[in-house]
C-alpha cells in the first residue's frame, strides 16, 4: 500500500472490520477512558463515578441494530452527515442573505439537492430543522463525530493485527 494514498483509499483496502467486532473490542476495554479516541467520552459525576457519554451509548446502540454492518460503511455514513450538516449551513445562509422568506427557502432547500435530506425527510421535520437548523445539525454531528471515532477505532484493529504480524514475520 503506497504511503501517498489518500486516507480513504487505505482504509478500504483494509479488509473488512464487521460492526460486531468493534462493539465487542469496546465492551472489552476496562478502561475506555484510556482509550485516545473513545476516551474524551468517558467522564466522572458528581460523586466521581465513571459516566458514559449518552451519544456513545447511542450510537454504540445504533451500530448494534446492523452488526452486519462494516467500520468502513459506518465511516462513510459519518463523514456523509458531516458533510451534509455542513453544506446545508452553508446553503441556508446563503439563501436567507438573499431574504428569501421560511417557505420560499425550505421549497428551494427541497430543490437543491436530495442529498441534503430535505426532499426524504418529511415536511415536518424539514419545518423543525428551519426553525433552528444550527441544533439540529450540531446534535447530527456530535453523533456523526461519535459514529466516525468508533469506526476509526475498529478499523484500527485491524491494522494493528497486519502491523504485528509483518513485525513478526521480520523477526523469524
Amino acid at each position: 500500500m503506497p504511503s501517498d494514498a489518500p486516507l480513504l483509499e487505505r482504509l478500504s483496502q483494509l479488509p473488512p472490520v464487521a460492526v460486531s467486532r468493534l462493539l465487542a473490542i469496546v465492551e472489552g476495554m476496562a478502561r475506555l477512558e484510556d482509550d485516545p479516541l473513545l476516551g474524551p467520552l468517558v467522564g466522572a459525576d458528581e460523586e466521581g463515578e465513571r459516566v458514559v457519554n449518552p451519544l456513545l451509548a447511542a450510537v454504540l446502540q445504533h451500530l448494534g441494530r446492523k452488526p452486519e454492518g462494516t467500520c468502513y460503511q459506518a465511516l462513510l455514513e459519518a463523514l456523509t452527515g458531516i458533510w451534509n450538516a455542513a453544506v446545508r449551513a452553508a446553503v441556508v445562509r446563503r439563501l436567507r442573505a438573499q431574504g428569501l422568506p421560511s417557505d420560499d427557502l425550505l421549497l428551494r432547500l427541497q430543490a437543491l439537492s436530495p442529498t441534503l435530506g430535505f426532499a426524504a425527510e418529511s415536511s415536518e421535520w424539514a419545518r423543525e430543522w428551519l426553525a433552528d437548523p444550527t441544533t439540529q445539525d450540531t446534535l447530527l454531528v456530535q453523533q456523526c463525530m461519535v459514529r466516525l471515532l468508533l469506526a476509526v477505532r475498529g478499523m484500527a484493529e485491524v491494522r494493528a493485527d497486519a502491523l504485528v504480524a509483518e513485525r513478526a514475520e521480520e523477526q523469524s
